[in-house]
């Protein structure tokens, strides 16, 4: 069981606390409710590219990493679609320097022309290396757009095209920090070995004084009002063809994601499942063949694909991989399926023992406003039947509903 304390400070900052004393080190991360999908639709991949201006500098910090490092550091951060997570680690001895940095980029990030200049260099070729140099580059790109017309979720995190990066202005920018980058739209979570009277003196220290800059995130997007699934065919870096199937599923909030999530495991989740040992083993259509299910805060997606052998048409590939779908619901594989689970069970009950992991999975549910969920996630996955898991599967896997995405190798 894992004990935390919570606390918020009047500007909406919200925090969590969780004292061990076991460790030398402190863990202080900060959760920002901004991703992609809060991005205009002319101006996609600024949360990205946030993540990059927010080691540029701030008022009373020139070099964030120089700082980091000559208190013994490490951070780092990452962004999707739902939100952007910051986080440090550093001796317990220093962990003041990190309150101070940390605060100082929320309260006033360095944003001029000659920051933002470095960073839309930086990401523009991450763009170009990531998107146009890689098998698969432009996968979520075509898939998103399949599957969504109105919803933000139709652009991927790094953002629809690198000209919306690379047009952006300063102004543009600086409007997306001060909406966004406020305490009141932040979670900071603060784990290891400091105790809680001074973790709040640091917070109030740091963050009490600054000032709300914008409203708080409150998450209000387009929906879907119409849509059908769809089929169309790309050129691919990949040295042979794909066959990808695509479907929309419930969020993480919804109770059949999980069971979703066990059961793409089992179908397809490596290389003793089933789509593997039939596509590639014992059939020899594929060289790989692989599912899953993506877990997110305002969707769930489920993928399977095949990457094909030569001479083995989409069409052979594509009927099989529904075939062996559907077999599956009436043929649960109830070995598998608590392997599965108790290799998930094993995951969640492990993952909290790295004082990393256990900040930003408390930032997380915090953001989602049930932190409690840190302590009873390993026993969810339990209450999941195979039943209910491959009932779910059945409604929302059905041939009519998939999305059929071929790639051709380019030449």
């Amino acid at each position: 069981m894992i004990e935390f304390n919570r606390f918020e400070l009047p500007n909406g900052l919200r925090v969590i606390h969780q004292h061990d004393p076991s460790v030398s080190t402190v863990v202080l991360n900060t959760l920002y409710n901004v991703g992609a999908r809060d991005e205009s639709p002319d101006r996609t991949g600024f949360a990205h590219l946030f993540e990059h201006l927010m080691f540029a500098g701030s008022r009373n910090v020139a070099s964030f990493d120089k700082e980091i490092e000559q208190a013994g550091g490490q951070n780092n951060a990452f962004t999707n679609n739902e939100f952007t997570n910051y986080y440090i680690s550093v001796p317990a001895e220093n962990i003041e320097t990190a309150f101070w940095l940390e605060s100082d980029r929320m309260l006033a990030l360095n944003i001029n022309e000659n920051s933002l200049s470095v960073q839309q260099g930086v990401v523009i070729e991450e763009f170009k290396q990531r998107c146009f140099n890689a098998p698969f580059g432009l996968l979520w790109h075509h898939v998103r757009d399949m599957l969504y017309k109105e919803s933000p979720y139709r652009w991927p995190t790094i953002g629809l095209t690198f000209d919306h990066i690379s047009e952006a202005k300063l102004s543009d920018v600086q409007a997306f920090y001060q909406r966004f980058y406020s305490p009141n739209n932040a979670v900071l979570s603060v784990v290891g070995n400091l105790n809680l009277e001074d973790c709040k003196s640091l917070v109030n220290k740091w963050f009490g004084d600054i000032h709300i800059s914008g409203e708080a995130n409150k998450n209000n997007y387009p929906v879907e009002q119409s849509w059908s699934p769809s089929r169309r065919t790309e050129e691919d870096l990949s040295p042979n063809p794909v066959v990808f199937l695509v479907w929309k599923g419930p969020n993480i909030r919804e109770e059949e994601s999980l069971g979703l999530e066990l059961y793409s495991d089992v179908l397809g989740g490596s290389e003793v499942s089933e789509l593997y040992e039939k596509l590639v083993k014992q059939e020899g259509l594929c060289n790989a063949a692989e599912c899953f299910y993506m877990r997110g805060i305002g969707e769930g997606l489920f993928m399977a694909y095949g990457i094909l052998n030569e001479g083995v048409s989409h069409e052979t590939v594509e009927n099989r991989l529904f075939e062996i779908i559907e077999e599956s619901f009436d043929k649960p594989d109830i070995y598998a399926f608590e392997s599965a689970k108790n290799k998930t069970y094993t995951q969640l009950l492990f993952e909290p023992i790295n004082p990393m992991s256990r900040a930003q999975k408390l930032a997380f549910w915090e953001h989602l406003g049930n932190p409690e969920m840190i302590n009873k996630e390993a026993e969810t996955v339990n209450g999941v039947s195979i039943e209910t898991a491959y009932a779910s599967a059945k409604k929302w896997f059905a041939r009519e509903t998939a999305s059929v995405l071929y790639y051709n190798p380019k030449n």
